[in-house]
């Protein structure tokens, strides 16, 4: 019977890294696709726009976990949600609602993808 090496006890191995981040974006894009489902009345216009600045936050949220740059694209992301409403606010038309959900799902998602991102990993080889 083999002993476990200690020093890797309560460290993420790569592939449960990869199972972590593959999960959340499977569960956090189908959440998103429900919390979005209130937009199909929105006009064109601001529909798109809605779409647009949701996708932005989402690809920096990702971005946090595949790029060198993990700090800046955090601090991008949760400046982006914060702002959220008050940029959408700004540019849709007077009276049109952007889903109440939406921004704490995405920052739900980056609190999540941060702590997945900076809790202790085994050292690739």
């Amino acid at each position: 019977m083999r002993l476990p090496d200690w020093k890797s006890v309560g460290r993420m191995t790569r592939s449960e890294y990869r199972a972590n981040l593959n999960g959340l974006g499977i569960f956090f894009g189908a959440v998103l696709g429900f919390v979005m489902a209130g937009t199909d009345t929105l006009p064109p216009r601001d529909f798109a726009l809605t779409l647009f600045f949701s996708a932005t936050v989402v690809i920096t949220i990702l971005y946090v976990s595949s790029s060198p740059r993990r700090i800046l694209y955090a601090i991008l992301s949760a400046v982006l949600i914060a702002a959220l409403p008050r940029l959408l606010g700004e540019l849709l038309s007077p009276g049109a609602q952007i889903p109440r959900n939406l921004q704490p799902t995405l920052a739900v998602w980056l609190g999540i993808t941060l702590l997945v991102e900076f809790l202790p990993r085994e050292k690739t080889p």
